[in-house]
């Protein structure tokens, strides 16, 4: 099981259950860094999370905070495992396209090639099926160490019921504890 978890939280309604996440992985002796989008913190902030994790929370690549001086470098070194839940079309379309125009997408892309990406979109079910995304996604599954872990039918934030909805917590969970690292 991997020892140091790195939590990607972007922008999106189920924002709130990634501190659920945190709860499990804190539970089994994981240690938890959180890195949120700089919309993400517009929905919650990242105080929960730093209380959940006993962590800090990274939010901007360009902070006057010196802790480390390439941020975007010493976390991706630290991480073993990456998993972004909720994962919105927007950051799942620039990761897909290599676009790094935030700390979270930057780190990603300077990931060592053994470290596995866990993907969990929530959104609308018509963000969901739209042909844009469902490309990306296509994309994303296609690398030798990215997993998307599909998201549910259900009720969502709009009240719609459809596919979209984060997958369970208890999903998630279990497929980032039972994996090994990837070798190139």
């Amino acid at each position: 099981m991997a020892k140091n978890v790195l939590l990607g939280v972007t922008a999106g309604a189920a924002v709130y259950k990634s501190c659920s996440l945190i709860r499990l992985f804190v539970k089994e002796g994981v240690r938890v860094k959180t890195v949120m989008t700089p919309n993400s913190v517009k929905l919650i902030s990242p105080v929960l999370f730093e209380s959940l994790s006993q962590d800090k929370v990274y939010t901007d690549m360009f902070s006057p905070d010196r802790e480390y001086s390439l941020k975007h470098i010493s976390l991706s070194k630290w991480a073993d495992t990456v998993l972004i839940a909720p994962a919105s079309a927007n950051t799942m379309g620039k990761l897909a396209n290599g676009i790094c125009d935030n700390l979270l997408t930057t780190l990603i892309l300077a990931l060592p090639d053994r470290v596995p990406v866990f993907i969990a979109p929530a959104m609308n079910t018509n963000m969901w099926t739209s042909p844009l995304v469902r490309a990306n996604v296509d994309k994303l599954s296609g690398l030798p160490n990215y997993k998307v872990i599909l998201p549910e039918k259900g009720v969502l934030a709009s009240g719609d019921e459809g596919e979209g909805v984060l997958a369970s917590i208890e999903k998630i969970f279990k497929s980032v504890t039972t994996v090994r690292e990837f070798r190139p």
